[in-house]
């Protein structure tokens, strides 16, 4: 019999209705096994989170019983060497440097510490090293005052030429004084010392092979004059010492000849002003004129 046209065979709808339906069955099975593996996905980064805070948690734990552990900690003072001193003590090293008994190695913060030290006027450098499990070792440099400098008060000056401190009452106060300088002249208003401050320290360090009375013990003052040169007074000799800006070992030479010949003629006694920068000879100002 012919078919109709437009006509479906007979069952076709049924194939269509299972083709569908096992079309579905399979994207309803495929939707399940991606919810699946998104869960253990989850799971696994959520137990990751876990460990890894765990992990952290363990590891301060274990840092703060290291802090806390008496095998790391300095029991008492005697555990700490200091190296260096010259003039400071130990007792004001400890106290400027904030180390009490008890302190952990692990705690300690080396930088912190020698910060500190180094505020204190008379310490130029410092250094920490710990020596495990619970010692210490402190080196020191103290600054070296090579003299007093006179700018309202009196402040010692290292050979660096950097104003350490003022001087206090118990201070030693057997050095030189230095005058006629400004603040200008010192390594803190500038990179390094001037000129004329590093003019005076090669002074001094000439005077220490001098034969009195000009040795360098027996110097009280050093003035500096930027236009005519450095003056000495001495103790024990009434006359003001002119050296002029240069040739200083010349002008010392020369004093060492004179100066016998004025203590045998009396001179010494009587004369205000001794200045040796002429030439090949010594000009005496007393207290009523002046003598060649």
């Amino acid at each position: 019999m012919p078919r109709r046209l437009g006509a479906r065979p007979a069952g076709s709808g049924r194939s269509l209705i299972r083709r569908r339906q096992g079309r579905n069955t399979y994207r309803r099975g495929r939707f399940r096994g991606e919810r699946r593996g998104w869960w253990w996905g989850l799971s696994f980064i959520s137990l990751g989170i876990m460990g890894v805070s765990a992990l952290g948690v363990g590891m301060l734990l274990l840092y703060y019983q290291l802090l806390t552990c008496s095998w790391f900690c300095i029991k008492d003072m005697e555990q700490i060497e200091i190296e260096g001193l010259r003039r400071l003590k130990p007792a004001v090293i400890l106290e400027q440097a904030r180390l009490t008994a008890g302190i952990s190695l692990m705690a300690l913060k080396p930088g912190w510490h020698e910060q500190a030290l180094m505020e204190h006027p008379w310490i130029a450098r410092a250094e920490l090293t710990r020596r495990w499990p619970n010692r210490l070792l402190v080196e020191i440099q103290e600054r070296e005052p090579v003299a007093l400098v006179q700018m309202g008060e009196l402040y010692y000056v290292d050979r660096q030429g950097r104003l350490c401190k003022p001087l206090s009452p118990g201070d030693p106060h057997d050095f030189p004084v230095i005058t006629g300088l400004s603040r200008e002249d010192f390594a803190l208003e500038r990179e390094s010392a001037s000129t004329a401050l590093t003019q005076v320290f090669q002074l001094l360090d000439l005077l220490k092979t001098t034969p009195p009375p000009l040795n360098v013990e027996n110097i009280s003052e050093v003035h500096v004059d930027h236009e005519h040169g450095f003056t000495l007074y001495a103790k024990g000799l009434i006359s003001a010492v002119d050296l002029g800006r240069c040739e200083w070992p010349a002008q010392l030479e020369k004093f060492a000849r004179v100066w016998p010949v004025l203590v045998q003629r009396g001179y010494h006694l009587r004369v205000k002003r001794i200045n040796l920068d002429y030439p090949q000879r010594v000009l005496l100002s007393f207290g009523g004129g002046g003598e060649k």
